[in-house]
């Protein structure tokens, strides 16, 4: 799916081109609608009319203008906004919903995150770098894993524009591969993304830029890669890391951090916390009222666990403080204390530093025994999926354009390493050994690539 600011008949080769099933259009787009209709309605692609919920009362005129349904941007109260959803489900439908309004039950349309940055990187400016300053990283993982983990029975969709509300600048030309990025991340993370081109990029495309064009065709080349793989992104994630997750302002952070650094959580909805036994350090933020995901917190810390807990503000009640509780020894932001054969870690007022918090994550798990570690390529973040047989997908986005021969462990014992990529053969790479661990030397990387260890 794709959004077009305006009704140009010259975006219906491109968007039949790269397979797109809708093409969203704000209902106000200055042009005139019927060729742009018709060329769409000939090539298979459905018009969705874009409008604000205020504007609801002129869904006889969208209907009559020959749009397939309709994306309203949801606003006032739940009531009206589900019963808008439910007194027209003639019309294909979707909701824009921001973060606070992400658990309203808007069916049958279909729910949509007004949320996310713009995705790629930025280097430390001069004079402000250090030796251990890392690329600083605008990535929107944790926003499908945390809408995949809390609403399970939908798909998770993303609806961010390229705009200053995600964090372009009025005049800032966006690279053009940066696209091709917010596909690839959404995709790995298990979700999908409505498509938007910075105005720099589709005006290049339509002007026939040798640059733009070379841009789409990756585009079209790493569309097909993903669809390809789009069953293997969908499996369950390979880590002994697992969040329970409730609001997104209470743990969104803190999950987008760990993303950042590799940990590649596990997300489970803190309203639905099953299969815990897998995990070896469990996170919970603001599990004081959730009385559900509190108790099967503690039942995974006594058969030997690892709990980091932080409270979502200063009130919340110390739920943790059940019998057999023990306390091992304080610490300069948290207290350590010993419950069944496990451990818990309480953090004493809410998270202030995500960054610094997803680093404790791995000194739980063990620096030298995590899941996922990256040398050689700090703009690169990897997704572990569990694959039939045992074997390990490791989904990789590399945010920082093209990035070169880098370095990979994986904790376990892996014989067999397979690159995939868009456009290449896949690639057999030498798994070496090394204790617990195994690593592998990976070549330079597009935007995305899967690596395969069995």
């Amino acid at each position: 799916m794709m959004r077009w600011p305006e009704a140009d008949a010259r975006a219906v080769p491109l968007l039949a081109e790269i397979s797109a099933t809708h093409v969203w259009l704000p209902w106000e787009a200055a042009r005139d609608r019927e060729p742009f209709l018709a060329a769409c309605h000939k090539a298979g692609i459905r018009v969705i009319a874009e409008m604000p919920l205020s504007q609801a009362d002129r869904l006889g005129e969208v209907r009559a203008a020959g749009f397939d349904g309709v994306a309203i941007e949801i606003s006032g109260d739940e009531d009206r906004a589900g019963g808008f959803a439910r007194n027209h489900s003639g019309m294909e439908m979707f909701a824009l919903l921001d973060p606070s309004r992400a658990h309203w039950r808007v069916e049958p349309a279909r729910a949509v995150l007004r949320a996310g940055l713009w995705p790629g990187s930025q280097r430390p400016q001069p004079g402000q770098a250090s030796a251990t300053e890392r690329t600083w990283v605008n990535a929107n993982l944790h926003l499908i894993a945390w809408l995949r983990a809390r609403f399970p029975q939908r798909q998770a969709i993303l609806g961010y524009r390229a705009d200053e509300s995600a964090g372009l600048a009025k005049d800032q030309r966006a690279p053009f591969w940066t696209v091709e990025l917010s596909m690839a991340e959404a995709a790995v993370a298990g979700g999908t993304v409505i498509v938007s081109l910075p105005d720099n990029f589709r005006e290049a495309l339509l002007g026939g830029q040798g640059m733009a064009r070379e841009a789409w065709e990756s585009m079209l080349g790493t569309r097909r890669f993903l669809t390809e793989f789009s069953a293997q992104f969908q499996r369950p994630v390979a880590s002994r890391v697992a969040v329970l997750a409730g609001e997104l302002e209470e743990c969104g952070e803190i999950l987008n951090l760990m993303f950042r650094h590799n940990v590649s959580p596990a997300v489970i909805s803190a309203d639905a916390p099953v299969a815990l036994e897998r995990f070896r350090v469990l996170v919970g933020v603001g599990l004081g009222r959730r009385p559900v995901a509190a108790k099967a917190a503690l039942q995974h810390t006594r058969a030997g666990g690892q709990l980091m807990v932080a409270p979502a503000n200063e009130n919340e009640p110390e739920w943790w403080k059940v019998a057999g509780l023990r306390k091992l020894r304080s610490e300069e932001e948290r207290d350590v204390y010993a419950l069944g054969r496990g451990a818990i870690l309480v953090y004493r007022a809410p998270v202030a530093d995500p960054g610094e918090f997803a680093l404790d994550v791995i000194d739980v798990l063990g620096w030298r025994r995590r899941d996922l570690r990256i040398w050689g390529a700090d703009a690169i973040i990897g997704v572990l999926h569990w694959q039939d047989g045992g074997a390990v997908s490791v989904d990789l986005v590399n945010y920082g354009g093209r990035a070169g021969d880098f370095l990979i462990r994986l904790e376990g014992a892996f014989h067999k390493a397979t690159l995939r990529q868009p456009g290449v053969e896949p690639l057999a790479l030498r798994a070496a050994i090394r204790g617990s661990g195994t690593e592998i030397e990976m070549p330079r990387i597009q935007r995305v690539a899967s690596l395969l260890v069995e």
